[in-house]
């Protein structure tokens, strides 16, 4: 088996079967299997990818004399590095087709500048992340004003290290919304612990010394 060092962009496309609203794209982005969108929510949250989009990119590649296309799940750039991601079950990735098949791959993704990488649910379905990252990002979509978010920080910033819901009290007491306080969780600037359950007794450790503003605002 072969693959071709010639990539299409409109080939080997995969069954769909349901769109995730990615606010980070600004769009719907297909998926083909619910693992794939359970990584989609990783997307999301990781600040280190700067743009992602699935199908991605496919390869031709020969196998019994056949030419076949191949298009791995994902094409993600991140700030110093592109990947190819394939999101697949352990039974899967572990399988003989599977294995040689990425071997190729990898080789032809070295010698393009992508960087290739296989995941299993072991690493993408981890709970309690998974679950909270999912809860925080049903926050991401709702816009508050920048005092909204710079009261907000202030009043954490004075209190902790505290439980989130001696925040949620100390933000009722000020008239500022809690859902301001969640979507600066999501984005890692107020500081919480994603491998525990988040409930009302989490702790709240610290706030963020450095704030980049624009992540904050879907326009």
């Amino acid at each position: 088996m072969v693959i071709s060092r010639h990539q299409h962009k409109n080939r080997g496309y995969k069954q769909t079967v349901g769109n995730f609203s990615s606010c980070k794209m600004g769009t719907s982005i297909s998926y083909s299997s619910l693992l794939q969108k359970d990584f989609m929510y990783w997307l999301e949250f990781d600040p280190d990818v700067l743009s992602y989009n699935t199908p991605a990119i496919s390869f031709d590649y020969y196998s019994n004399g056949k030419q076949k296309c191949y298009a791995p799940d994902f094409q993600v750039v991140r700030r110093q590095k592109k990947q190819i991601i394939e999101v697949k079950s352990q039974k899967v990735i572990e399988s003989g087709k599977y294995q040689r098949l990425y071997r190729f791959l990898s080789d032809i993704c070295d010698e393009t500048g992508w960087i290739f990488v296989a995941l299993t649910e072991l690493e993408v379905q981890r709970e309690p992340f998974l679950s909270n990252i999912k809860l925080l990002y049903r926050y991401e979509r709702e816009n508050f004003r920048i005092d909204e978010y710079r009261d907000c920080l202030e009043i954490v910033r004075s209190i902790v290290p505290t439980s989130l819901a001696e925040v949620c009290q100390a933000l009722d007491d000020q008239k500022i919304r809690q859902n301001v306080l969640f979507k600066l969780l999501f984005h890692g600037l107020v500081e919480i612990d994603l491998n525990r359950s988040i409930k009302s007794d989490s702790a709240i450790t610290a706030v963020s010394e450095k704030i980049e503003w624009g992540v904050l605002f879907n326009d």
